[in-house]
């Protein structure tokens, strides 16, 4: 069970939309918070219902771009491996042009410059591997494999909303749930890259990939 929290006491007499863009606004300014936190106020907008199929689009990115800005935040990278030139995270997204504009945003704000965060868009080999996130778009559906094959033994936390993603063997997967928008971390992954994920994080999500497994 999520624990309690503290914030944002007026949004309890708000209800449809209302709610939604007071919480939208609210879930950007407070990038800085717990996880926690953000969490329950994310799992809230999910449910919301009454939308059009282009809005449910805008928010289903919205969404995403800050649970993957959250899973960066709470990720820790070999030493290393996290500022190799000083160049801070690099975040590769890939077929999905929409979601870099949307993380760029994220990345232009100050909590996204804190991290040090730049966004990218690249195929080739070894930018690949230099990455630091790597995003596999909806368009490589069922041909992510060679992407997590050129990545494997890097330090790079793969993402992607594609079904069946985490268990095939990458680390994270963003996906919907009875009308919310949750997500499944392949442990066993994720510790092979050498990276480390806040338990803050693990406890929200279906864990997939535990050693015992």
């Amino acid at each position: 069970m999520l624990p309690s929290v503290r914030v944002w006491p007026e949004a309890l007499i708000l209800k449809g939309r209302s709610f939604l863009k007071y919480a939208r606004c609210e879930c950007i300014r407070l990038c800085h918070t717990t996880v926690v936190a953000l969490a329950v106020v994310l799992f809230a907008l999910s449910s919301t219902t009454a939308f059009s199929s282009e809005q449910e689009s805008v928010r289903s990115v919205d969404l995403k771009s800050v649970y993957i800005f959250n899973f960066i935040r709470f990720t820790d990278w070999p030493e290393q491996a996290s500022q190799p030139d000083a160049s801070g995270l690099r975040l590769n997204v890939l077929y999905d042009q929409r979601l870099h504009d949307r993380l760029q945003g994220i990345a232009d704000k100050p909590a996204g410059q804190q991290l040090g965060l730049s966004l990218q868009s690249c195929k080739e080999t070894e930018c690949i591997r230099n990455s630091s996130v790597l995003y596999i778009g909806e368009p490589e559906r069922g041909h992510f494999d060679p992407l997590l094959k050129l990545v494997e033994g890097y330090p790079v936390l793969t993402i992607s909303d594609v079904p069946g993603f985490a268990e095939r063997g990458g680390m994270i997967e963003i996906k919907y749930h009875n009308e919310k928008l949750t997500f499944i971390v392949n442990l066993q992954a994720v510790k092979r890259s050498g990276l480390y994920i806040s338990a803050q994080l693990l406890q929200l999500g279906e864990i997939v990939g535990r050693d015992h497994e």
